[in-house]
């Protein structure tokens, strides 16, 4: 069995990333909250894995393009083997969207993310592969022989660094970026428990804690049956019906209730904390509490999702895309990799109407109607694809009267 063929065979088990046994959760200490955080149970807190599809979705949709710069022109290369490579079909499996946005993932979860390169004997790309982000890393042996390393099913597989896409967040020795949930592990583990303490609280028919008063002594097999019986009461499934304490006892509760405790401001919070973290606008994460810096607008906060927070993976994909996928010639002659946001700016109809009338100005604009209707995904027309002119003042608006037309007398 091939290596490729290997890495999709597993299913579950051991070597499953998503199970209960991975080395993570064995080795991850507890947060202040009590808590443990993996790059796994971190994504079952709704504003994690909100965050994380927003920003993995956003770039894998975006159209990414081979150009090639030549002078003053700037062309894209549609026909060219990176091209459908990055676009059409990566490999056997998976779509492109679906690779990207994969791998992307692994950048926000695990801090890194990695393609194999499978190259033709000439060197040229035809499949990209990713590997599990906790299963490989890059590794500097002492012959020099630098690379990477990953592991499948318990066997260790070297990969030359030419053959690998690594594209990593944020790190501190320009190799390995950080895990984000790592980093943010006490703001996701107080999440994670205040969704325990709020299923925990309903489980145990939305009272608090508290202990039972007896004005006697009890044995300790009266105090079993008195434990025995008060659990037998509680639960969803008992919500709203009478209990009953004999022999005196009260209750006397020892635990703030969540209204006091300002359970539901702690929960908003810590949503807040965790889009700061991702750097993803609250509106996108379905949170209206409040307004969102960025400008007043939903456009100005799209914007601003663009320049400050997808903006910076982009060219990180861009950069690392162009030099593991072009040869050095192909470089030299301008290839390079360019991804289309403006998919992400086309905004409603008539943002782009006035975008288009102030682009197509004829004093102050910079495209042509070719260019316009190629952004709206339209044929070339037999419209002149120069940008237009300057219309000449009308002899009525000026003042002037031709030679040829007769004045006309005053009444």
């Amino acid at each position: 069995m091939s290596f490729l063929s290997k890495m999709f065979a597993t299913s579950g088990g051991s070597n499953s990333v998503a199970s209960d046994d991975h080395w993570f959760f064995r080795t991850m200490t507890p947060t202040h909250a009590g808590t443990r955080v993996s790059e796994n149970n971190a994504m079952t807190l709704p504003v994690v894995y909100s965050a994380v599809g927003i920003i993995a979705d956003s770039v894998a949709q975006l159209p990414i393009a081979v150009m090639r710069a030549q002078g003053d022109r700037r062309d894209e290369q549609r026909d060219h083997a990176v091209s459908k490579l990055l676009n059409l079909r990566p490999n056997p499996y998976m779509t492109a969207f679906t690779l990207r946005d994969t791998t992307q993932s692994h950048m926000l979860l695990w801090g890194n993310g990695y393609q194999e390169i499978r190259r033709l004997g000439n060197g040229t790309p035809v499949e990209l592969w990713p590997l599990l982000p906790d299963r490989t890393d890059w590794h500097d042996s002492n012959d020099r022989a630098r690379g990477y390393y990953t592991t499948v099913n318990g066997q260790r597989f070297s990969v030359s660094a030419k053959d690998m896409l690594h594209v990593p967040a944020l790190g501190f020795d320009g190799i390995r970026g950080h895990s984000p949930i790592w980093m943010a592990r006490q703001a996701i583990g107080l999440g994670l428990a205040l969704e325990e303490y709020a299923g925990r609280f309903f489980s145990n028919d939305s009272t608090s804690g508290g202990f039972l008063e007896h004005p006697g002594k009890l044995s300790a097999e009266a105090k079993k049956n008195v434990v025995d019986s008060m659990s037998d009461q509680g639960g969803l499934t008992n919500a709203h019906r009478l209990k009953v304490l004999e022999e005196g006892m009260k209750f006397n509760r020892t635990t703030i209730p969540p209204e006091e405790a300002q359970f539901l401001q702690s929960r908003a919070f810590q949503v807040q904390d965790i889009a700061r973290m991702f750097r993803v606008p609250l509106f996108m994460l379905q949170d209206q509490s409040k307004d969102t810096a960025w400008g007043t607008g939903i456009s100005q906060m799209l914007f601003g999702f663009l320049e400050f927070t997808l903006t910076p993976w982009l060219l990180r994909w861009e950069q690392e895309l162009t030099y593991k996928l072009f040869s050095a010639a192909e470089i030299k002659a301008g290839f390079y990799i360019k991804h289309n946001v403006n998919a992400l700016l086309r905004g409603d109809a008539q943002t782009r109407a006035a975008f288009y009338t102030a682009a197509l100005n004829p004093s102050t604009g910079f495209m042509s109607r070719q260019e316009v209707r190629a952004l709206e995904d339209l044929n070339p027309d037999d419209t002149d694809n120069a940008p237009l002119a300057p219309a000449k003042p009308s002899p009525s608006l000026s003042g002037d009267v031709p030679a040829e037309m007769p004045a006309t007398s005053s009444l």
